[in-house]
């Protein structure tokens, strides 16, 4: 018994000296890569950038990849000698984060500024993509990282596994952000593909093309890394030990930040992570230099989102149609426009207008403005200008929409987020259609009621001249069946002129132009309704 308790303990030391001189060869490993990669400049002091993604709540979308670019200019124009991208994501769109990560790898090939990613718990799906795109990964003791399997919403609403061809290409994808930072790629496919099987062979980890080609006996059996049918998900050691993370991160306490290091976003690298970092311990005065994400950018972030801008569409239209059927420029154009503001400053934001779509937008306003101002043409104008505005914005809402195959099964993550969008807008735009109808129906004739009754100066001018005034509540409306005459076309509201002064008016909810003999149909409070007398 006593021999026993001495080899136990006696094999417990030798493990925890392997696992000392495991960690402390790592950190020497780790610490050569740094040294060739990571450089400060002379002329500035020696800093690193850092961005965060750590809200487990947020996906991954296009208000991520605008505060990922905008950070990342930043820090073209700072020079940092890298950036720590501290992860901690579930995942995302698929789209946003191929754009985050060209970005992330463009920053270390083409302006040399390599990017560390900190895995601080979690990068699930896009957010393993995130990481895959860095020079270098660093992982604490909690972390995990794969399951990154593409996921659509079906038509019952409910998750469903992408096709093949999807699948084959997000796994094509991955392997190959693997093996362009020296990472095995078939740990990155196994990531996405819950049918490869991987297995540690001899030290070496292969893919396998069936369940039989397992070797489970024998002196030397082997490891199931990946079996079929799971996705594959690593954790820290695991990360490490496969060579996909460079380093692990022991925990420790850290000095907190002061209010003035917050303030600033500049605090020393020994109240980091990353302090432990014996090449970054080396190198004195060294800083975290943290990105601030201002409330513009948060702002620009919150347009972007498809429910944002699809309720912008929608004010948009009704408040068009709203400015259309009363005629001149009221409330209704000034939220019209705002609207048409915002949607281009999203769209604007995520660098997708080309110039198509605004010489669309532009040419259906200025049929508009032409129907509105100066040639009421019946509502020609007014329809054909609404239909180039619509056909404009769903160009700038929704980017790519003409590169897209609607054939099934063959989206890739861009047709996803067109599809997306286009699916938010049409949302959008019926129920824009049914407020409108509405408004027709029920609601314009009341509102129009309430316009104010007391007479503009330009009013009170034609009043002197002609010697009429326009009706108020004590004016005796004409009867039904009278017959009248629009002196202010009708769009639906208006005025009429019984033959000795302005009444007001609404048609029955077309368009009516001046100078047409209209009948009255009914009274509705101090308002005429009338409709236009067709000749037999």
């Amino acid at each position: 018994m006593r021999a026993s308790s001495i080899f136990l303990f006696l094999k417990t030391v030798l493990t925890l000296i392997l696992c000392a001189f495991s960690l402390s060869a790592e950190a020497d490993l780790f610490d050569q890569k740094l040294e060739s990669h990571v450089h400060f400049p002379e002329n500035h002091p020696p800093r690193i950038g850092y961005i965060t993604l750590t809200d487990k709540q947020e996906a991954i979308s296009q208000s991520t990849w605008i505060y990922i670019r905008s950070a990342l200019n930043f820090y073209k124009q700072t020079h940092p000698g890298c950036i720590i991208l501290e992860l901690n994501s579930p995942g995302g769109e698929v789209f946003a984060a191929e754009k985050i990560s060209e970005a992330l790898k463009e920053m270390d090939t083409q302006y040399g500024i390599p990017v560390i990613a900190y895995i601080n718990n979690w990068a699930i799906s896009a957010g393993a993509m995130l990481a895959y795109s860095c020079r270098y990964i660093v992982v604490s003791k909690d972390a995990s990282m794969g399951a990154a399997e593409p996921i659509y919403i079906g038509p019952e609403g409910q998750p469903e596994a992408a096709s093949e061809k999807v699948n084959s290409a997000l796994r094509a994808d991955f392997a190959n952000r693997a093996k362009y930072f020296d990472r095995n790629p078939y740990i990155a496919e196994a990531m996405v593909d819950k049918d490869v099987i991987l297995v540690k062979r001899d030290g070496k980890i292969i893919k396998l093309d069936a369940e039989d080609q397992i070797r489970k006996g024998g002196t030397d059996p082997d490891i199931i890394i990946s079996p079929k049918g799971k996705l594959l998900t690593l954790d820290a050691e695991q990360l490490v030990s496969y060579g996909v993370a460079d380093m692990m991160l022991q925990p420790m306490k850290l000095e907190p930040l002061t209010d003035s290091e917050i303030e600033r976003g500049l605090w020393p690298i020994s109240k980091s992570a990353l302090g432990e970092v014996r090449y970054f311990q080396g190198i004195p005065g060294l800083e975290i230099e943290k990105y601030h994400y201002s409330w513009q950018l948060r702002f620009l972030a919150f347009l972007v989102s498809p429910a944002v801008s699809s309720v912008l569409f929608l004010v948009l239209l009704v408040a068009f149609y709203m400015e259309l059927s009363s005629g001149g420029f009221g409330l209704a154009g000034a939220v019209g426009l705002i609207s048409l503001f915002l949607v281009l400053l999203s769209s604007f934001a995520l660098e997708v207008v080309h110039w198509l779509e605004p010489i669309l937008l532009l040419f259906g306003l200025v049929l508009v403005g032409l129907e509105l101002f100066f040639f009421p043409t019946l509502g020609i104008l007014g329809v054909v200008g609404a239909a180039f505005v619509i056909m404009g914005l769903v160009g700038i809402m929704v980017p790519g929409i003409g590169s897209v195959s609607f054939e099934g099964n063959t989206l890739n993550a861009a047709g996803e987020y067109v599809l997306t969008r286009l699916a938010w807008l049409s949302g959008a735009l019926l129920l824009a259609i049914v407020v409108m109808a509405v408004l027709s129906r029920w609601m314009w004739p009341k509102l129009a009621m309430l316009r104010k009754l007391t007479l503009t100066d330009a009013e009170r001018s034609e009043a002197a001249i002609h010697g009429t005034m326009p009706s108020s509540p004590l004016t005796q409306l004409p009867e039904v069946g009278a017959e009248v005459v629009v002196t202010a076309a009708l769009r639906p509201a208006g005025k009429v002129f019984d033959g000795s002064r302005d009444i007001d008016a609404l048609s029955t909810g077309n368009f009516i132009a001046e100078g047409t003999r209209v009948r009255v149909v009914r009274i509705e409070g101090q308002k005429v309704v009338v409709e236009e007398i067709f000749s037999s």
